[in-house]
C-alpha cells in the first residue's frame, strides 16, 4: 500500500512540475507584443487585432511572420531611456535574426506557405496569384485574410473591394481562378440570369419556344391534336362495340 502511495505521489509531483513549466512557457513575454502595446496608437493596432485571432490561439506570434528576436528581455519600458529603448528595438529587429519587416511578393508567399503550403501553391498558380507576383494588380493573401486579424473571408463581400460585379462568385473557388474558372463563371451567370427571369424551374412551353422554330412547334401541336383525335376515336369504337353486344 505504501509503495502505491509513493508511486502516486511521484507521478503527481512530476505532473505539477511539467504543468508549471508549460504554464511558464506560455506566459513568457513576447518582446514584440510588449513594445508595440507600450507604444500605443497605430503601432499597437497590430497587437490588438492579433489578440484573439486564429494565429494567436494557435500560438503563432509576431516573429513567425516578421522574423527578429522576440525573446529578448524588455523589462519595464517606462523606466528605460530613449537610447535604451532604441537599443532594444535594434536587437529585436536584427536582420541577423531574420527580421524581414512587412513581407511582400514572393517573400510573403514563402512565409505563408510554411503553414499553408497547399493554399499558397494553388493561389500562386492562379490568375490572381500570378497578377500579384508580377505586380499587375492581383491581391496578396493579407488583402482577403487580413494581416493580423486573420479571418476566413466572406464571399462575395470581400471580393467587392476589387470587383464591382460579384454575381456567381459564391459558386467558384476564389483561390483557384483559371481560364476554365472564368468560363465556368460565365455559364453560372447566364444560368442565374435565366432563373431570375423565368424562375428556378421554367415551364416546358418556354423551353420548346426557345429551342424550336414556329414550324416545328406547329407540327408538334398538330401531332398532339391528331393523337388525341385517334385516341378518342379508339375509345368511341370500343364503347360502340360494347353497346352492340
Amino acid at each position: 500500500m505504501n509503495e502505491k502511495k509513493w508511486i502516486w505521489a511521484v507521478c503527481f509531483t512530476v505532473f505539477l512540475v511539467l504543468n508549471a513549466s508549460a504554464s511558464h512557457a506560455q506566459k513568457a513575454p513576447n518582446a514584440c507584443v510588449t513594445c508595440h502595446e507600450a507604444l500605443g496608437g497605430t503601432l499597437a493596432k497590430p497587437v490588438t487585432e492579433w489578440k484573439g485571432s486564429i494565429h494567436s490561439l494557435a500560438g503563432v506570434t509576431c516573429e513567425r511572420c516578421h522574423g527578429g528576436n522576440a525573446k529578448i528581455a524588455v523589462g519595464n519600458l517606462k523606466k528605460l531611456s530613449q537610447a535604451q529603448i532604441a537599443a532594444l528595438q535594434s536587437a529585436s529587429m536584427s536582420k541577423a535574426d531574420g527580421f524581414v519587416g512587412t513581407p511582400s511578393g514572393r517573400k510573403l508567399f514563402n512565409m505563408c506557405e510554411k503553414c499553408h503550403s497547399y493554399e499558397v501553391g494553388t493561389f500562386s498558380a492562379s490568375i490572381m496569384g500570378k497578377a500579384y507576383l508580377h505586380d499587375k494588380g492581383g491581391p496578396a493573401c493579407v488583402v482577403c485574410h487580413h494581416a493580423h486579424r486573420n479571418t476566413i473571408p466572406q464571399i462575395p463581400k470581400v471580393c467587392s473591394k476589387c470587383h464591382r460585379d460579384t454575381v456567381g462568385f459564391t459558386h467558384i473557388d476564389p483561390m483557384n481562378v483559371t481560364v476554365a474558372t472564368i468560363k465556368q463563371l460565365s455559364n453560372i451567370r447566364i444560368k442565374l440570369a435565366r432563373e431570375k427571369t423565368q424562375g428556378a424551374r421554367p415551364s416546358m412551353a418556354p423551353r420548346i419556344n426557345q429551342k424550336l422554330g414556329s414550324y416545328q412547334v406547329g407540327l408538334i401541336a398538330f401531332g398532339a391534336v391528331l393523337f388525341l383525335f385517334l385516341f378518342g376515336f379508339v375509345i368511341y369504337v370500343i364503347f360502340e362495340k360494347g353497346d352492340g353486344k
